[in-house]
């Protein structure tokens, strides 16, 4: 009696079968997961956006964004708009710790102290680094990153920062190139009213309040379906905690791109502009929104959020940027 088996070019053929099978599931369970974790960052952003909408019924405000110096001092540095680079304490701290309460993050919050402000800088003022040890899992793109903390120190990061409105001057501080007007011309400091959302037809959702300035909802001119309050922020993928917009702690950062963006056209992480470090290539500072993701998440100030593509157009992109220009998009223009 002859014993059955396989041969071996059937074995080779099933082996092939499999090799093939396998090759056509890899990208489907690729896809999958990268589906979840786009949910799971719009999840993040709806937090974000009810988180703000609650702040704002609470403080009849929306969240000020952080400011640099401390404007009670004395000390001129600290008063006007070269004081750098961060708050002389809590009172000046980002809009991503403003919210927190309404996050269930109260007790990272709560860790804050009301210290005296010190200019230009005493070590854990109200306990500054204490607060950026802790990483909030709300705040990173799953897609990027899973919450990490950075240097020596492990001061963690962001990947939504909040809408500043239109900003005077180049996308990129590395790169030469500043806009035509009315996208980027005449060039002006970014610690400035004209870049901290302040001036009339250029406003942000999130403003530099250093001069007790306030936004309010009935602010938001171009309605809050048509206005951005919070989205994803560009980062290079070669540069996590090393890029001008990832290299401070998340509580702290002063009006920087750490946690505020403006109204340039969002850009993959893929094709932000990253130094070449190996020839001494500076730091690069980038002044807008983007993702990880082949498009970008933003917050909008009724609470809702919404996925762009980044081939929208640079007009309409500013106008969801800008608050109060009265020019808001049409929705068949956005993507």
């Amino acid at each position: 009696m002859v014993s059955s088996g396989f041969t071996l070019v059937e074995l080779l053929v099933v082996i092939a079968i499999i090799g093939i099978l396998v090759g056509l599931l890899l990208p489907a369970v690729q896809a999958a997961r990268e589906a979840a974790r786009r949910m799971q960052c719009s999840n993040n952003m709806k937090q974000i956006a009810l988180a703000t909408l609650n702040y704002e019924s609470t403080y009849k405000q929306l969240p000020p964004g952080p400011w640099d110096g401390d404007p009670g001092t004395s000390n001129p540095s600290g008063r006007t708009s070269d004081a750098c680079c961060r708050a002389a304490n809590r009172a000046g701290w980002s809009a991503q710790w403003r919210i927190l309460p309404f996050l269930e993050q109260a007790a990272v919050y709560d860790l804050a102290t009301n210290d005296p402000p010190w200019w230009p800088n005493r070590p854990n003022n109200s306990r500054e680094d204490d607060v950026a040890q802790v990483l909030i899992p709300v705040y990173y793109c799953p897609t990027r990153r899973a919450p990490t903390g950075y240097g020596s120190a492990k001061f963690g990061r962001v990947d939504y920062a909040g809408n500043g409105g239109f900003y005077h001057g180049r996308p990129d501080t590395a790169v030469n190139f500043i806009p035509e007007a009315p996208l980027g011309a005449p060039a002006v400091s970014t610690r400035s009213r004209s870049n901290g959302g302040l001036v009339k037809k250029r406003a942000g959702a999130i403003i530099w309040a250093k001069d007790g300035d306030k936004r309010r909802l009935a602010d938001i001119r171009d309605g809050l379906t048509h206005s951005i309050v919070f989205a994803e922020k560009s980062l290079p993928y070669t540069e996590h905690g090393l890029d001008g917009g990832d290299n401070e702690r998340w509580n702290n950062a002063g009006w920087d791109t750490d946690t505020i963006r403006w109204h340039f056209p969002p850009k993959s992480d893929n094709d932000a502009y990253a130094p070449d470090r190996d020839a001494g290539g500076s730091t690069n500072w980038n002044h807008y929104f983007g993702a990880a993701h082949v498009g970008v998440h933003a917050a909008l100030c009724d609470g809702s959020v919404q996925f762009y593509n980044f081939n929208i157009d640079a007009t309409v992109w500013k106008n969801l940027c800008v608050v109060d220009d009265g020019e808001s998009h049409e929705e068949n223009q956005v993507n």
